[in-house]
């Protein structure tokens, strides 16, 4: 891997903290024909993850020829690893559950003031839930705009600077609104759903899981990409785009051999080549981390996410955005067969303190990430009682026990003895607990600001979670129009050049909310393909 990543991050100067672009320094896209012969295709999509599966599937059922680069041996990228959840709005499910007023009244205390152009979604969300209530319908309540409320309340953030990470409303709504049409088209190539929810412990429970998690996902969109005519190409990365006449019709790629070739596509290219968490160099350098200690680390995502498709992209003219904002996930989920799991802890956002037994920040905020990486030793600790050990177990059973093992998770009657458990100061753990408990009683936080909380930690048995970094996911990238074309600095499609997935942004903000992040993957990447193969 390092082969590959030390010339990629040879371009890559100081980067803003605000996240308004990345400055760099690249080399400029070939711009003149080459004399070598080349592979030509209609539409060239550039990864086989499930943004870059769906895009090779959408195209050649337009009738394109599709050729699809895969730096890696294996289709599926992070996608695959991942618990495959799917935000969609299934009727049939939700008729078959109990009613869930109490759930609902949270809703109505929010004003649309507070959502900006997300205010649109609250609204009807709110008009929804009182004829929900004045009903006698039976059946549990759901809404696309119930969807795009969760989404905006879990992507809120601000980085170390203040600025507010990216929502994009339209993008957002425009692949929600599709997410049954994009249901039914994975079921026909051959998805199974598991007829239970998937309980976001974010608060939202809209998903459907596939059998097999992400790996179900994935076998049916390449299914759906193949029976159609596409074809992968494996272990071949793309390196450069090319670009004629003001368009770019192809690429330059590196086969196994370590032989150039070169790719050209007569109506687009499509980047799919995920986000940049294999990339710790550049996550520490976008972050602004002084200790680098997530670098050393490493990543749950696949060796092949290192953000080349961003480099790409920018070398000839693309916007970028909110590169500052990503996530990361504790120990003990790394080398996990599957990362479906990861967030239940941080989800929770409760209390959270340094190796000296000291608060550090304010828990609900993305920010928290960046100071965690460093603290003293270059750790944290989440603290909770048996309202956050129900909740976890309650995401996944086991979950706990299975981190106790790990040595993850300290779990007891007293808080002192977790903390001596978990090498903390005892003394010092109780007093940061009682002042945190004193912020909750009084609904304000003098020191970090907070506003929102969960509730004490009172009620025994205790548990300390280790947060020790790993990068998991990561938010910025590409700028895209709904038709999935990339944009310029000026904000005008660049010609010929389509993205999809973690290489693009906008859609998460500053935090994960499971399931809605693959339907929208999966809605662009079809959208790109579909566009492409039309020469939209």
């Amino acid at each position: 891997m390092k082969k590959i990543m030390k010339p990629l991050m040879a371009g890559w100067l100081a980067l803003s903290l605000a996240g308004c672009g990345t400055n760099t320094q690249t080399p400029a896209a070939t711009t003149t024909p080459s004399s070598e012969p080349a592979v030509e295709t209609d539409v060239l999509v550039i990864g086989a993850g499930g943004a870059g599966l769906a895009a090779a599937a959408g195209a050649a059922e337009n009738g394109a020829q599709v050729l699809v680069l895969e730096a890696g041996s294996f289709t599926g990228g992070a996608t695959r690893i991942s618990g495959g959840h799917m935000a969609m709005l299934n009727e049939e499910m939700n008729a078959a559950m109990d009613r869930n007023d109490d759930q609902l009244d949270v809703y109505l205390t929010y004003t649309p003031e507070e959502f900006g152009e997300w205010g649109e979604a609250l609204t009807t969300l709110q008009e929804q839930i009182h004829q929900y209530q004045a009903s006698a319908e039976a059946g549990r309540f759901d809404s696309v705009e119930m969807m795009l409320v969760d989404h905006y309340l879990a992507g809120r953030g601000k980085d170390l600077a203040g600025v507010e990470a990216t929502q994009d409303y339209t993008l957002v709504k425009t692949a929600l609104d599709a997410n049954w049409d994009i249901f039914e088209w994975l079921v026909s190539g051959g998805m199974e759903i598991k007829d239970t929810y998937y309980k976001s412990m974010a608060g939202a429970m809209h998903a459907n899981t596939p059998v097999d998690g992400g790996a179900g996902l994935i076998n049916a969109l390449q299914k759906l990409a193949e029976d159609a005519g596409a074809q992968i190409v494996f272990e071949t990365r793309a390196t450069e785009l090319i670009e004629e006449d003001g368009r770019i019709t192809g690429v330059k790629a590196t086969n196994k051999d370590g032989s150039e070739v070169l790719y050209k596509a007569k109506s687009g290219v499509i980047l799919a080549t995920g986000g940049f968490a294999s990339n710790g160099e550049l996550c520490a350098k976008v972050q602004r981390v002084g200790t680098g200690l997530c670098a050393e680390n490493g990543s749950t995502n696949p060796a092949t996410n290192i953000g080349d498709g961003i480099l790409m992209a920018e070398a000839v003219g693309a916007q970028t955005r909110d590169m500052q904002f990503l996530t990361t996930v504790i120990e003990g989920y790394h080398g996990s067969s599957s990362i479906a799991q990861a967030g239940t802890v941080t989800a929770n956002k409760q209390l959270t303190v340094n190796a000296d037994a000291k608060r550090y920040g304010d828990e609900t905020q993305a920010s928290l990430t960046k100071l965690t990486n460093n603290q003293p030793k270059g750790v944290g600790f989440y603290i909770g009682d048996q309202t956050m050990i129900d909740q976890m177990n309650e995401a996944k059973e086991g979950f706990v026990e299975d981190m106790q093992d790990r040595g993850f998770m300290f779990v007891a009657d007293t808080l002192e003895e977790a903390a001596t458990m978990a090498g903390l100061d005892p003394q010092a753990l109780r007093a940061t607990v009682d002042q945190y408990n004193s912020y909750v009683e009084a609904g304000e936080d003098p020191d970090f600001g907070r506003k929102e909380f969960n509730g004490k930690v009172e009620t025994a048995p205790f548990v300390i979670s280790k947060l020790e970094m790993h990068y998991h996911l990561t938010f910025g990238g590409l700028v895209i129009d709904t038709d999935a074309h990339v944009l310029d600095e000026a904000g005008q499609p660049i010609s010929g050049l389509y993205a999809a997935g973690d290489v693009t942004s906008g859609y998460e903000g500053a935090a994960h909310q499971s399931g809605d992040c693959l339907s929208v993957v999966v809605y662009y990447g079809k959208t790109a393909g579909v566009n492409a193969a039309l020469g939209k």
